[in-house]
């Protein structure tokens, strides 16, 4: 039998569509295409100068859509390489992969019981060690998936014993095995004592003189006289003397020492900027380099492989060490210092060490470049702002060192190290967008609210409150009244202008705005670490409600007391239920018959908390979250229908709530007759059932109207940290997507952290099945993302279609 063909997408493309009717269908690139038939309703327009009159007829994996596309439009792969990119969904992830033909040919050829590195999930940036036990098709499926044992430090942190759906592949302890798609893994490289201990000697060799390194102009013929001082900023023509081939300084009149001056020598105003695309070009054709990160140049994805140019990890550990320093990093050069942020880490022609380049917080026309040494340009930055030297000369900027000379990542937060990250205002009041819309603005690599300094619970809070609804937007427009502090307008625009339209128009919002937030919270109320400790959800919704004196979202009271108001419903269980996998529906009836409690009327969004003993201990490894909450029989004054007649209630009785055999699954609430013939059984005499309160002005035949209510996002949390799957599209299916705002990180300690909204379709598929399903599926062999979404629920986010903006 003939093995499957596989088409790849290298670049994005219009195609032919399957039907006259149809408009052109767009492939994006890292699409997946394989071979059809040519569709019986196909057309093809003969001037049509876009596409070849004898087309390929193609179908795209990921959307099922036959498309007729020219031949010179896709690659063909071979069927190895093409089942093994099957089995990688995301096609940024896939096309990433694809274009690291290194790493890709590794992947082909490992065999079982290689030493490897694995990305044990999607939205972890980390590589684990581990040994490959398997690879092959799994499930009758014609992809390869690789199936790996994790070792040392990474047992217990997968999620299998060597067994996919109930077929096993290889054996190991349990959570010590996980399998992954191709691009996720990588061959484990070890080096030699002996290899290891020559770049070392490599690292130490030769003792330079300290030096700003300038960038000098290819026009002069003839050098300038510099003289390098003991932190390494030059000045010019100074007196000196050289003894054995080091060059010590005498020093400038005491009235140069004053000037703050940086050589001529930095600038370069005849040469014309070149971009840096892989390494600079000769003279420096063996300079190397650690790429600074832009927000003009991301990477094609979080899985793309660390650059090869980039200096040893032991040349950067002995360079770096003493101070930590890094790309990002806040520095001060010179004695009384200058301050900027290092942009690029990397070496040239002319020295063995490490060099820095800087950007610096204030211009410096008579020295500085707009990141060009030597026409080769290294980062980008404004005019005469970059300033390259040596890295061990850089010191940790005192101005935000804290008493144990870490970095203060609150001021950090504000300082210019943000400014490739910023998010623009955004005046106008924008709607959650919606479809197509929606899944371009609000999907992929930087997108959604990006995390900062323990601001996870914040950032997942406030995606689920507003990327996709705006059942909450009250709280955006209200205006000032008289009660309000001095503080409120700049509090309520702030999250308008700077969040939640940013979030909805451009897909993304940079951490200082959060910051912003957060010290507004710190500073209103009696609790403090809003700023930098980790925090509740609840913690927050408290906070930020008070502040902008939000109106409570319901009111519930017990017969005969007064109403309370409150923002969230956190489910509260005397004792553990009955049922292996509860719904939410089943967990907020259990909790309110039980509680004796009512809604006084039906809200347009209701926060649930799952019920938890603390983060860690959840009181069930699965609950489902119900897709439409029927809310009718939870309402007071509401009339209710018999559980068994479905006529008038007049009775409930909670002794006969977890009595299997009446209505499973419901209130137990009866009509006169039937209340009667069921307590008659011996094992029921000795309930209570309780009056229901009905409508007054109730008479003649009743019309029974139940009240639902949508889910639109849930609110996750695993080992204190919060994510959030939120519901994208309206249409059936809809589409979830996952977000992260940690899911990835530029730089170390002091770098950035990079959010993620990742789409997760397999997701609705779970969703949509009964409880009944649910319960055969075994969590270890679900879907990385729905397992969390069913292992780690923490508040489910319910609106009412029924009910508008304005109640």
């Amino acid at each position: 039998m003939s093995s499957q063909r596989f088409f790849f997408a290298t670049h994005d493309f219009s195609a032919l569509p399957e039907s006259i009717e149809g408009v052109y269908e767009r492939v994006e690139k890292g699409s997946l295409l394989t071979p059809t038939n040519t569709p019986h309703s196909a057309i093809i327009k003969v001037d049509d100068p876009l596409h070849p009159p004898t087309p390929l007829w193609l179908k795209v994996l990921e959307t099922e859509k036959v498309v007729g596309v020219a031949v010179e439009s896709v690659l063909e792969l071979g069927p190895k390489v093409g089942r093994i990119l099957v089995a990688v969904t995301d096609t940024e992830e896939r096309l990433a992969f694809f274009k690291d033909q290194h790493r890709m040919r590794e992947v082909i050829e490992l065999k079982q019981g290689d030493c490897v590195r694995v990305q044990v999930t999607s939205s972890s940036g980390r590589k684990e060690k581990g040994i490959l036990r398997y690879r092959g098709p799994v499930c009758h499926k014609q992809e390869i998936l690789f199936g790996v044992q994790l070792v040392g430090s990474a047992v217990g942190k997968g999620f299998t014993d060597g067994s996919f759906r109930g077929q096993r592949f290889f054996q190991c302890d349990e959570n010590c095995g996980v399998f992954v798609p191709g691009s996720r893994l990588e061959k484990e490289h070890t080096e030699s004592p002996k290899r290891r201990t020559e770049k070392m000697d490599d690292t130490n060799k030769g003792r330079y003189e300290d030096s700003v390194l300038a960038s000098r102009n290819p026009a002069e013929s003839r050098p300038k006289q510099l003289n390098f001082l003991p932190r390494g900023v030059t000045h010019k023509n100074p007196l000196q003397t050289v003894e054995r081939g080091q060059i010590s300084e005498l020093g400038p009149p005491e009235e140069e020492r004053k000037v703050r001056r940086i050589p001529e020598e930095h600038t370069l105003e005849d040469e014309e900027p070149k971009c840096l695309a892989t390494q600079p070009e000769a003279p420096d054709s063996q300079s190397s380099f650690c790429p600074a990160s832009e927000d003009h140049h991301p990477p094609s994805s979080l899985y793309s492989p660390p650059s090869s140019m980039c200096p040893s990890s032991l040349q950067l550990e002995a360079a770096t060490l003493s101070h930590r320093l890094e790309v990002n990093s806040m520095v001060e050069v010179d004695d009384p210092p200058i301050y900027g942020v290092i942009r690029w880490i990397g070496q040239i022609a002319e020295s063995p060490e490490l060099i820095a380049g800087l950007e610096m917080e204030e211009e410096m026309p008579t020295a500085c470049t707009d990141g060009i040494y030597r026409g080769n340009r290294y980062f980008h930055c404004g005019p005469h702002k970059a300033l390259f030297v040596k890295l061990r000369n850089c010191r940790p900027d005192s101005r935000f060192s804290s008493l144990h000379g870490q970095i203060n990542q609150i001021q950090r937060c504000n300082s210019i190290a943000f400014q490739d990250y910023a998010s623009k205002s955004v005046e106008e009041n924008t709607p959650p967008a919606t479809g197509n819309e929606a899944v371009e603005r609000l999907t992929g690599w930087k997108k959604g609210i990006q995390g900062h300094c323990n601001s996870c619970y914040l950032d997942a809070t406030l995606f689920c409150m507003f990327a996709c609804s705006s059942v909450l937007d009250t709280m955006l427009l209200r205006p000032p009244d008289k009660n309000d502090s001095d503080s409120y307008i700049d509090t309520r625009d702030l999250l308008r202008t700077e969040i939640v339209n940013p979030l909805r128009k451009n897909g993304y919002v940079c951490a200082t705005k959060i910051m912003a937030l957060r010290k507004i919270l710190e500073a209103a109320g009696k609790s403090t670490g809003f700023t930098n400790e980790e925090k509740d959800p609840e913690e927050f919704l408290n906070q930020l409600f008070q502040v902008l004196r939000v109106e409570p979202l319901f009111y519930i009271r017990t017969l005969k007391k007064k109403p309370q108001g409150c923002i969230f419903y956190q489910i509260f269980m005397e004792k553990k239920q009955s049922v292996d996998v509860p719904s939410v529906q089943q967990l907020l009836e259990w909790s309110m018959v039980t509680g004796d409690l009512n809604f006084t009327e039906a809200p347009s969004c209701l926060i649930i908390q799952m019920p938890r003993n603390g983060k860690n201990f959840k009181m069930f490894p699965t609950i489902i979250p119900t897709l439409e909450l029927d809310i009718t029989d939870l309402l007071e004054d509401t009339p209710r229908q018999c559980c068994i007649c479905e006529s008038l209630a007049v009775v409930e009785c909670p002794d006969c709530y977890e009595d299997a055999g009446i209505s499973p699954g419901r209130i137990k609430q009866y009509c006169k007759l039937c209340s009667k013939q069921v307590h008659l059984h011996s094992q029921r005499r000795g309930h209570r059932p309780q009056d229901l309160t009905l409508p007054k002005d109730l008479n003649g035949q009743v019309m029974f109207q139940r009240q639902y209510m949508e889910l639109y996002a849930v609110l996750c949390i695993e080992t204190s940290h919060y994510v959030a799957f939120i519901r994208l599209c309206s249409q059936n299916p809809p589409l979830w997507v996952f977000f992260d705002s940690m899911a990835d990180r530029e730089g170390g300690e002091n770098g950035f952290n990079i959010p993620r909204v990742t789409p997760c379709p397999e997701v609705t598929e779970y969703l949509e099945m009964t409880p009944e399903q649910l319960q055969q599926e075994d969590p270890k062999n679900m879907p990385t993302y729905v397992r969390r979404l069913l292992s780690d629920a923490y508040m489910c986010l319910y609106y009412s279609p029924d009910l508008s903006l304005y109640k």
